[in-house]
């Protein structure tokens, strides 16, 4: 027994009549009668009454009409929900990861839960790697930080703005200081963050105060940069809403520049999804 066997069927029921039947199916009358006498072998009893001007439904007949209906209304109704489930609302986000995976996270867990309906779907990279899968439109948008002064085709939504700070152990002699000069780390063992979208502007900062940081880590992640401060391993120059209750974090004097975290699209594909998540994300505090 096929799904078409049965629409045949139903067709025929409804219209009493195998010759509208046929057109209501969209098939020739041989075709549609052939049909039935197969159900009718494989359902081993005979369903319609025929006469030449009519056919009748037996008692047989009347019982599969109702069980038919109610297969081939699953049916549609099956074909309709993965049609919907393959033009599920998705978003692609880039995330640039200098910032605080706490904090992220905290925005992603919140946006699925009151967004079921969505999937999103977060890639975590560098800012070069960002740019670049821009550029390749695998993401729709990203998370990031903004550059000034650059050419951007699309928009751009600032979320924050913050300055780069000295993490310090707590306990450190220069905890207390509401500011340090780089000449006042250059003997401190120094932890270098080697994924910093900053560090070129800090290494030219460095080299007009002549001064050569004293690196005795280098990591990309910045997890390990704040932890290896907390014990005492050395300092960080870190991105200000980075939070511990483990450190201290004290201005820079000679690096009053600050970066913006806000989100970077292009185009107009997924527009509507995109301001709809950039909205939300804007009820999230960040830490400072």
């Amino acid at each position: 027994m096929e799904l078409h066997q049965l629409k045949q069927f139903v067709a025929a029921a409804e219209s009493e009549s195998f010759t509208r039947g046929a057109e209501r199916a969209f098939v020739s009358q041989p075709a549609l009668s052939a049909s039935i006498s197969k159900l009718e072998d494989e359902m081993g009893t005979q369903l319609f009454i025929r006469n030449k001007r009519s056919v009748v439904l037996t008692p047989a007949g009347r019982k599969l009409l109702k069980r038919a209906k109610l297969i081939i209304a699953e049916c549609a109704q099956a074909k309709a929900e993965l049609k919907h489930h393959e033009v599920q609302r998705s978003l692609r986000l880039g995330v640039i990861n200098t910032l605080a995976i706490g904090q992220v996270a905290k925005l992603i867990e919140q946006y699925r839960r009151e967004n079921p309906e969505v999937l999103l779907d977060v890639t975590d990279a560098s800012q070069d790697q960002i740019e670049k899968l821009q550029k390749e439109a695998r993401i729709d948008f990203a998370l990031t930080r903004l550059v000034q002064g650059k050419e951007k085709k699309g928009r751009q939504e600032v979320l924050f703005s913050e300055p780069y700070v000295v993490a310090l152990p707590l306990g450190h002699h220069l905890s207390g200081r509401k500011e340090v000069s780089f000449s006042e780390l250059a003997e401190e063992p120094f932890i270098a963050r080697t994924h910093c979208e900053s560090r070129a502007l800090i290494g030219e900062l460095l080299k007009e105060k002549g001064v050569r940081l004293n690196v005795v880590y280098k990591t990309n992640q910045d997890d390990r940069a704040i932890s290896l401060v907390e014990v005492g391993v050395g300092i960080a120059i870190i991105p200000q809403h980075y939070a511990s209750t483990s450190i201290a974090k004290i201005s820079l004097a000679d690096l009053k520049a600050e970066r913006q975290i806000g989100f970077e699209w292009t185009g107009e594909s997924n527009k509507e999804e995109i301001e709809k998540f950039v909205d939300f994300s804007k009820t999230v505090p960040w830490a400072h």
